[in-house]
C-alpha cells in the first residue's frame, strides 16, 4: 500500500454560480522518490452524482517531490434541490483498483442555492399614471369643498440625515503556533484576536502532536478576528480491536461485527480490509497455508463494521492449486484527513462452515 500522494485544496467550501457552475483547483504532490503516474478522479458523497464533476487530462505522470494541479469544472443539473453536498479528491496509481489503493483530500462542501425567484409582473404605466391622476384630482377637490379659507400649509425642514462613522477594519500581528500543542495554540490566538479555522491532522511517525503548519504567516499583520488553518503531525499509532476476541470461531454464513477503539482522538476514518489464508500442496506433498490477496477495502466513519463475508473455496474444485482453509484476518487501519494511511491493527478469525 502506497502512502507516497498527497492531496491538498485552498478551500473547503465551493459555491455554485447563478448557472450552478462553479471550479476548483486540487494540488496532488509525489512524495516517492520516483516518478509515478497519478489517476485522478473525484468520490463523492450521499446526493452527489460524478457526471456534475469533468476532469483535464485526470491520469499525468508526477516527478519525484513535484506537485500538479487539477482543476475540476463542477456542473449541477437544474433538477437537483438546493442544499449542502460533500465530495473528496482521489488519487490512486492507475494500475491499481481505486477502492484497494488510493489518497483522500479532505472534504470540501457544494453549496447548492435556491433558483432565483421569477421576476414580478409589472403593471402597464399607463394604468398607473391614469390612476395617479385620478387620485389627486379627488383629493383636491375635497380639500377644496371642507377647507375653502385655509392657508397654504408651511413647508416642514427637512431633517439632517445622521451620517454613522465607517468601521474600520483593525490589523493585528500574527501570532507563532508553530511548535505548540493544539490547546496553546488556540490560547495565543485567542490572546491575539485570531479564531480557529480548519484543523488537519497529518500522520508522521514519531510526531509530537505539535502544530507544524499555519495558514497565516507569523509577524504579518491580519484582520482582527481572521481564521487561522492549522496542520498538526499526529503519531500513526494503531488502534486497538475490542472485539470480537482473537481467534473466535465465526458462526456459518456470517461475519462478526469488530469494533476498536482509536489511539488517536482527531482520527474520524479507518480502512477495514478482509484477507482470507490459502492453502496449497508444495512438492512433497504436505500442504502449507499463508495470507491470499485482500479483498476489496471499506473506508467507514465509525469505530465499528461488519464486513461484507467473503466467498471461500474450501475444495480445490477448479484445479487452481490451492484452496481456502477458513481462516480470515480482518485489518482496521487508521486515514488521517489528508488520505494517509496508519499503522494497521489485526486479528485472526475462523469462518465454521
Amino acid at each position: 500500500m502506497s502512502t507516497k500522494w498527497v492531496v491538498t485544496t485552498a478551500t473547503e467550501r465551493v459555491t455554485l454560480d447563478n448557472t450552478r457552475s462553479a471550479e476548483i483547483t486540487f494540488t496532488v504532490t509525489n512524495q516517492a522518490e520516483r516518478s509515478a503516474r497519478a489517476l485522478f478522479d473525484i468520490r463523492t458523497g450521499t446526493g452527489v452524482d460524478t457526471s456534475w464533476f469533468a476532469i483535464d487530462d485526470p491520469q499525468r505522470l508526477v516527478r519525484p517531490a513535484a506537485s500538479v494541479p487539477y482543476l475540476v469544472r463542477i456542473a449541477v443539473p437544474a433538477q437537483v434541490a438546493p442544499g449542502s453536498y460533500d465530495f473528496e479528491a482521489r488519487v490512486c496509481p492507475p494500475d491499481a483498483a481505486p477502492e484497494e489503493n488510493f489518497v483522500l483530500s479532505r472534504r470540501v462542501l457544494l453549496e447548492v442555492p435556491a433558483p432565483p425567484a421569477p421576476p414580478k409582473r409589472k403593471w402597464p404605466w399607463w394604468l398607473i399614471a391614469i390612476a395617479a391622476a385620478i387620485l389627486a384630482l379627488v383629493i383636491g377637490v375635497i380639500t377644496w369643498l371642507a377647507w375653502p379659507t385655509a392657508q397654504a400649509p408651511q413647508a416642514l425642514p427637512s431633517p439632517t440625515p445622521s451620517v454613522s462613522p465607517a468601521v474600520a477594519a483593525e490589523y493585528v500581528p500574527v501570532p507563532k503556533v508553530i511548535g505548540l500543542s493544539l490547546p496553546d495554540a488556540l490560547t495565543s490566538l485567542q490572546k491575539a484576536g485570531f479564531t480557529q479555522g480548519t484543523t488537519v491532522y497529518r500522520f508522521e511517525p514519531g510526531s509530537p502532536n505539535l502544530v507544524t503548519r499555519q495558514g497565516m504567516p507569523p509577524g504579518t499583520l491580519a484582520v482582527k478576528g481572521s481564521r487561522m488553518d492549522m496542520e498538526i503531525f499526529i503519531p500513526t499509532t494503531k488502534p486497538t480491536i475490542l472485539s470480537p476476541k482473537a481467534g473466535s470461531n465465526v458462526t456459518p454464513n456470517s461475519m462478526p461485527l469488530v469494533t476498536w477503539s482509536a489511539a488517536q482522538p482527531t482520527v474520524s476514518r479507518w480502512l477495514v480490509t478482509v484477507q482470507p489464508e490459502r492453502c496449497s500442496k508444495t512438492a512433497a506433498g504436505t500442504e502449507t497455508c499463508s495470507g491470499g490477496p485482500l479483498l476489496p477495502a471499506q473506508l467507514v466513519g465509525a469505530r465499528e463494521h461488519m464486513p461484507p463475508l467473503p466467498t471461500l473455496s474450501y475444495v480445490d474444485t477448479t484445479k487452481a492449486g490451492w484452496r481456502h482453509n477458513g481462516f480470515i484476518t480482518i485489518y482496521v487501519q487508521p486515514v488521517d484527513d489528508i488520505g494517509l494511511w496508519g499503522e494497521p491493527a489485526s486479528i485472526r478469525l475462523y469462518l465454521e462452515h
